[in-house]
């Protein structure tokens, strides 16, 4: 399998990098729309008690159903405050089959963020032309719901 271009979302938030950095993490399942974005969701038909994202290098980004069963979703490999974060995204795989995403939080001259994520590395996955499409779709009402909550807050 050849190289498979990344997933890119661009939006602009108003707010300081270093606050749009952590209603992206912190607040992280204040705005991750788990109704419709979650194994549980996706798989039981159960919504998703919480989802979270554990800080700093190492944490995992995992969701909870009400039963207390949890589905890990990737793990935290770079967490620079304010400026940069990557995990691996992994659910229901391996690890050898994990993709990628950065997101990256750019101070604008207008005071504003450029919040930028890409997801990458499909060909880990044997299905990944076909995931990669499918998240194009799938990362949009995700960075929605952010930039609803950035905007909003």
């Amino acid at each position: 399998m050849g190289k498979i271009a990344p997933v890119e979302k661009t939006i602009e938030v108003d707010r300081d990098p270093q606050t749009a950095f952590e209603f992206f993490t912190t607040r992280f399942g204040d705005w991750w729309p788990k109704a419709t974005h979650s194994v549980g969701a996706d798989s039981h038909g159960i919504v998703p008690e919480r989802v979270l994202m554990e800080p700093g290098v190492g944490g995992h980004i995992y969701e909870v159903l009400p039963d207390g069963r949890e589905f890990i979703w990737g793990r935290i490999t770079v967490w620079e405050t304010g400026t940069r974060l990557v995990f691996s995204w992994q659910i229901d795989k391996p690890d050898e089959q994990a993709t990628e995403v950065e997101v990256t939080f750019t101070r604008l001259e207008s005071g504003r963020t450029r919040v930028q994520l890409t997801h990458r590395n499909w060909e880990n996955d044997p299905r990944g032309s076909t995931l990669r499409d499918n998240y194009d779709e799938g990362w949009d009402p995700v960075v929605a719901a952010y930039a609803d909550l950035a905007a909003s807050a």
